[in-house]
């Protein structure tokens, strides 16, 4: 089966040559055929529709959201090829397009401010195919716009080279398998451990950093796609020993 979109187009002229124009669109022969020339026939194969089902959207607002606030979410194709489309039809019933940012190739960023009271519904397709649940709901009501107060990073005292590792295959890691290792910081201090790793498509889709007590941590990650990748580990601000590492996916 194709996993891309097609589209057959039909010359209205049997001796038309690649200049001359084409008209897309379902045609019908009248009962007088005579005036249609006869042609062998042909057989098309119809292409795969658009699985939306695939497709997730992460961080979308639930319940009710103070207005002046930004709406920001993310599409996650899934493999799911095509063009997406987003509308936005504002309580006025304005339908307003919605430029997407591709933030990696399984990511489109999507965000727009809410600026009038009342129940905002997106619109979300891929190749005019509507995603389930579409439009989505966000319902505005009136109030300050919400802050974010952020927190003040304590300083730290530690010493990033003193953190030590074990079971970082460089050489080799495996695809869509579990891959794990261990950071010990028990000797440099008290700090934040920053893990990440970037690959052929972009970050990797889920790293998990468990705390194991004493500054130790375990990092467990999978990847999808073969190829190399960079793997980054920060104590604070400063890259641990080694770090960042060349890894190979196969």
């Amino acid at each position: 089966m194709f996993k891309v979109s097609q589209e057959i187009c039909l010359s209205t002229n049997s001796e038309a040559k690649q200049s001359d124009e084409i008209v897309f669109g379902k045609y019908q022969k009248t009962p007088d055929m005579d005036i249609y020339p006869q042609n062998s026939n042909n057989v098309f194969i119809a292409p795969e529709l658009t699985d939306v089902t695939r497709v997730q959207l992460l961080h979308f607002p639930n319940g009710a959201m103070r207005i002046g606030n930004e709406v920001c979410f993310i599409i996650k194709r899934n493999g799911v090829k095509g063009n997406f489309e987003v509308k936005v039809e504002n309580p006025s019933g304005v339908l307003i397009p919605i430029p997407l940012r591709i933030v990696d190739p399984e990511r489109l960023e999507v965000s727009f401010n809410l600026n009038q009271l009342g129940l905002y519904r997106v619109h979300i397709s891929c190749n005019s195919v509507t995603l389930p649940r579409s439009p989505f709901m966000i319902v505005v009501i009136s109030g300050e716009p919400e802050q974010q107060n952020k927190p003040e990073v304590p300083i730290f005292k530690s010493d990033a080279s003193k953190v030590t590792y074990r079971g970082v295959n460089i050489g080799n890691i495996k695809v869509n398998q579990r891959n794990e290792f261990t950071i010990d910081g028990s000797e440099a201090g008290n700090n934040i451990l920053f893990v990440g790793i970037f690959g052929p498509k972009g970050q990797c889709d889920e790293v998990v950093i468990k705390h194991m007590g004493r500054n130790v941590y375990r990092v467990i990650y999978q990847v999808q796609d073969p190829g190399e990748y960079i793997l980054a580990a920060k104590w604070g601000d400063d890259h641990i020993q080694g770090s960042p590492f060349n890894l190979i996916a196969q």
